[in-house]
């Protein structure tokens, strides 16, 4: 099985989700509400340095019908350094940095790596994963129309607005806070091909340290 690479990360927040019914109140009210428990949120999500955390990535294809069911390691350091690790069925790596981005996979062993001063797409995608791992949401009600779907544990759906580029691929991002509104619990990303991919979190750890080879992409045994 080959895993898609720097785009694969970008489509699981363009920028790496409709379990409950939609709260009842009028779209001002609504976005007033909206707003407030997504500031609410980014006051106690926020407010962390480094993140270590494991995941279970599990992808829906349209097409068929089995899942892709994938397990790793994501390390983040703000402002901007993000290390995706994915240790099976198959592995690969990814750092992206304001400065690169560096990768390598199992099928070429090979290391790739890509400056981004030149290229506004993939600086695009660090601030967009960036954003949704930090959780300060307020800047993305400019280009997605939110709304909650659940006050508790919270829920929130994001769906692209028209111009955003996103829209493009993702029809809807869903994520879903932890009961002690400290973190995601998992994020569903279901995109216009009718695929799905949802990610959830387990174990995470704020403000540990982290090593440096945590943020290495190098060959792996």
């Amino acid at each position: 099985m080959r895993i898609k690479k720097i785009f694969t990360i970008y489509l699981l927040f363009p920028c790496f989700l409709f379990l409950v019914s939609a709260v009842s109140l009028t779209e001002a009210n609504e976005a007033s509400d909206v707003h407030d428990m997504l500031r609410g949120l980014g006051e106690k999500v926020s407010n962390f340095k480094s993140l270590k955390t494991n995941f279970v990535q599990e992808k829906n294809l349209a097409i068929f019908k089995n899942k892709i069911i994938l397990r790793g390691r994501i390390y983040l350091q703000k402002p901007n350094k993000i290390a995706w690790h994915v240790d099976e069925p198959v592995k690969y790596s990814v750092l992206i940095t304001d400065k690169s981005i560096r990768q390598w996979d199992e099928d070429t062993n090979q290391i790739q790596e890509i400056a981004l001063s030149n290229n506004p797409v993939f600086q695009n995608v660090l601030k967009q994963l960036t954003v949704w791992f930090s959780g300060d949401y307020i800047p993305l009600m400019k280009e997605y129309d939110v709304h909650m779907l659940q006050k508790s544990p919270l829920v929130f759906e994001f769906i692209p607005k028209k111009g955003n580029v996103a829209g493009k691929i993702i029809k809807s991002i869903t994520i879903s806070v932890r009961d002690d509104e400290r973190y995601l619990k998992q994020i569903k990303i279901l995109e216009i091909s009718g695929d799905s991919t949802t990610i959830i979190f387990k174990d995470t750890i704020f403000n540990a340290p982290i090593d440096n080879l945590d943020f290495e992409v190098k060959r792996r045994v």
